[in-house]
């Protein structure tokens, strides 16, 4: 159907970007439709489009022309995406590194087994089931708390203390994205580089997937459960539950935030909007840089920010 067309020219060759631009470019529908039907190449270079960006403009090739122009190593002909993943990605060594930060739009299957490849799998929603956890934290951490205080005006300290753990998560989710999801891997450590994968490579391969953006909730429980056992060495048991309490709903906040910036259309001028542009730059232009996902404050106070170009119109996704 003509609605589901729109075809560019790059280099004699063309491209069918419908399905991309409407659901993913980051720089919206609006800046690219203007180029139906004609030749972006010179557009492309001029405006220093990422490495990235002609990695995924090559999946949307239909039809290639007579330029006799000969493209770049294609590091996907290394992987048989019809296979699973394990037993494949050790094989590209130094090669892994820049595969793993060249994002495509296909499906990826992580284990042959079918019960395994299942638990691979985490749909958005299922992040709320920390929600009844967490009420449950809130009313036996407020019982704990007033037993052990004999506060007799507790709702300001239990509101502070919840607050410390919310800004607790913002500097353990920088933390973790900066030092151990981007600690890259030897090419020469089959080991680091699977970790480096099921951590966080799975997600920077195939940003899209809407069902690999949360983190599965039982390996997350184990880190909670972990993480709050450790806060026992730390802090008395009259603040440790509310303290959690804080720490889970940022991190609650932070998985949905998460996917709302790669699946939603927020409106220009808001915190999401500023937002969902700073992680898309994180995605396809600068892996390096740009850790913070639910706020950006913490890139700014340790010098990783991205700082963002001035819009001459604003995007629309």
């Amino acid at each position: 159907m003509e609605n589901e067309e729109l075809w560019v020219k790059y280099k004699g060759d063309f491209y069918n970007i419908y399905n991309f631009l409407t659901k993913h470019h980051p720089g919206g529908k609006n800046y690219i439709r203007p180029y139906k039907n004609k030749d972006v190449t010179s557009t492309m270079e001029r405006t220093q489009h990422s490495k990235t960006a002609y990695k995924i403009l090559q999946q949307y090739r239909v039809i290639e022309g007579d330029s006799g122009s000969k493209k770049q190593e294609d590091l996907e002909t290394l992987i048989d995406w019809n296979k699973p993943m394990v037993g494949q990605i050790h094989h590209l060594g130094e090669k892994y590194k820049e595969w793993v930060h060249l994002p495509v739009n296909k499906k990826m299957r992580i284990f042959g087994n079918p019960i395994l490849e299942r638990f691979t799998i985490t749909p958005w929603y299922m992040v709320l089931i920390w929600i009844p956890i967490n009420i449950g934290l809130f009313v036996h951490g407020t019982r704990r708390y007033i037993e052990l205080t004999q506060a007799t005006a507790p709702l300001l300290p239990i509101l502070l203390l919840i607050l410390s753990g919310i800004l607790s998560w913002t500097l353990l989710e920088y933390s973790v994205h900066r030092w151990v999801f981007h600690r890259e891997p030897s090419g020469k450590s089959m080991i680091m580089i699977y970790v480096h994968f099921f951590l966080h490579g799975i997600h920077h391969k195939i940003p899209f997937d809407s069902q690999r953006i949360i983190f599965p909730f039982l390996p997350a429980s184990l880190i909670a459960f972990g993480l709050f056992q450790l806060g026992a060495i730390f802090t008395p048991e009259s603040i440790r539950f509310l303290v959690c309490v804080g720490f889970i709903t940022g991190y609650v906040m932070y998985d949905l935030f998460h996917c709302y910036l790669h699946h939603c259309s927020p409106k220009e001028d808001t915190y999401a909007y500023n937002m969902k542009r700073y992680h898309n730059q994180h995605h396809f232009a600068r892996s390096d840089r740009g850790f913070g996902i639910s706020t950006d404050f913490w890139d700014k106070i340790y010098g990783t920010a991205i700082a963002l170009k001035k819009l001459p119109i604003a995007i629309k996704w």
